[in-house]
């Protein structure tokens, strides 16, 4: 008899076993619980559902979850009828872009008992990523680069330009990549849509990404453009760069972040030299000031680019790269701009806006900065083929719009 038990109860646990990831008794608690885990569907929907049975009445069920490595988590109370069983399911909607491809996300149950005992499921992990296609991963040192489709020798080349761009970034700027960068490399534009954040319908229609930070350590890059070498860099810039200042308190200003990344691209391109030289010619440089935030004016970007570029120019030939590495790190611990200036360079933001005005040969600002004349906006031009963008780099009529984080 007591053989047959025993062979009842391996079978019993089996059952178990096949049904779920796990399955598992709580003697102290009589709990039977058996976790059937959580499924997706990119950029649509999470499933969470859970199998519980129990000796006493369970009042109560909710879910946790969230991404690894990260404190916070969401609570959900799914509807679940009190009683000793139960199946109790929880669908989660998606944003497209709401997770990055690659996410580990974690979730667990928590089940309140009628004795007033509260009992833990075990943590189950998922991997959530762009399943529509087949990906194959490259990696070095320091990054996977993961891509589909038949070209490996693109897949090769871009990687080798993520390590050359790190090593550049690295020696002329001073900060090094403290982590593994994750870089999912799409073949056209349609593709990388889902898992891009929505904006406007008409924004969407007018804009192309080119490349865009979504993780802190992932972007994603459309490898058919041109000119995805200086995408590929100017990407990485951030992700270094985002990495090594990360702080609860506060973020880099605007014209240090895209000035780094515009730098990391190498040369200038064209439309931000033209328009840089514009504003030289015409007493309109935008204040470093004003560009601590995005203006959000269509005939200001080149030039926001540009004076961004320029005076990070400035700052790394006049005050060298251990003077920008320094400031960096003060950044990472939240200080504000103006002070962190003052205790790396020993003066203000206004004062740098004056320095570098002078280095072009302009006087210093007057109190009352100067209204960007208008002029005419360039003629549109079609979206094909695909372009790439910033945290994003995008490509609206013939603006390239970086970085809109």
């Amino acid at each position: 008899m007591r053989l047959e038990r025993i062979a009842v109860c391996i079978l019993l646990a089996a059952l178990l076993l096949l049904a779920g990831p796990w399955a598992m008794t709580r003697a102290d608690t009589g709990v039977l619980y058996q976790d059937g885990g959580a499924s997706y569907l990119f950029s649509q929907e999470i499933v969470f559902w859970l199998d519980v049975e129990a000796e006493a009445s369970i009042d109560e069920v909710v879910l946790f979850y969230g991404i690894e490595g990260s404190p916070l988590v969401r609570r959900i109370y799914p509807a679940f009828d009190a009683g000793r069983q139960g199946l109790v399911e929880h669908r989660e909607r998606l944003e497209p872009g709401q997770y990055a491809p690659g996410t580990r996300l974690r979730h667990w149950w928590r089940l309140g008992l009628a004795s007033g005992a509260m009992v833990d499921t075990p943590t189950s992990s998922l991997v959530y990523t762009d399943d529509a296609h087949n990906w194959q991963t490259l990696s070095d040192g320091r990054v996977d680069l993961h891509w589909y489709g038949r070209n490996p020798t693109q897949a090769q080349t871009l990687l080798q330009l993520a390590t050359e761009a790190l090593a550049r970034i690295e020696e002329e700027i001073g900060v090094s990549l403290e982590q593994r960068v994750q870089i999912y490399v799409y073949a056209n534009a349609r593709d990388m849509q889902p898992a891009l954040t929505a904006r406007s319908d008409a924004f969407d229609a007018r804009v192309t990404t080119l490349g865009v930070v979504v993780a802190r350590d992932t972007l994603l890059l459309l490898g058919s453009h041109p000119k995805v070498d200086r995408t590929l860099a100017h990407e990485l810039s951030h992700v270094v760069v985002g990495l090594a200042t990360d702080n609860p308190y506060a973020g880099l200003p605007r014209w240090l972040d895209e000035g780094l990344a515009m730098y990391a691209e190498g040369e200038l391109p064209q439309g931000n030299l033209l328009a840089l030289e514009w504003a030289v010619r015409n007493d309109s440089l935008l204040s470093v000031r004003s560009m601590t935030s995005y203006s959000g004016r269509a005939d200001e970007v080149d030039l926001f680019y540009g004076a961004s570029y320029s005076v990070v120019v400035y700052m790394l030939e006049t005050y060298g790269r251990d003077k920008m590495q320094e400031l960096l790190r003060v950044f990472g611990e939240g200080t504000h701009q103006d002070t962190a200036l003052r205790r790396v360079y020993g003066f203000g933001l206004d004062e740098l806006d004056a320095r570098w005005r002078d280095s072009l040969g302009l006087e210093p600002r007057t109190l009352k900065e100067p209204t960007l004349p208008a002029r005419p906006l360039p003629a549109p031009e079609t979206r094909r083929p695909a372009a790439c963008a910033p945290s994003p780099i995008l490509l609206a009529a013939r603006l390239v719009v970086r970085d809109l984080r």
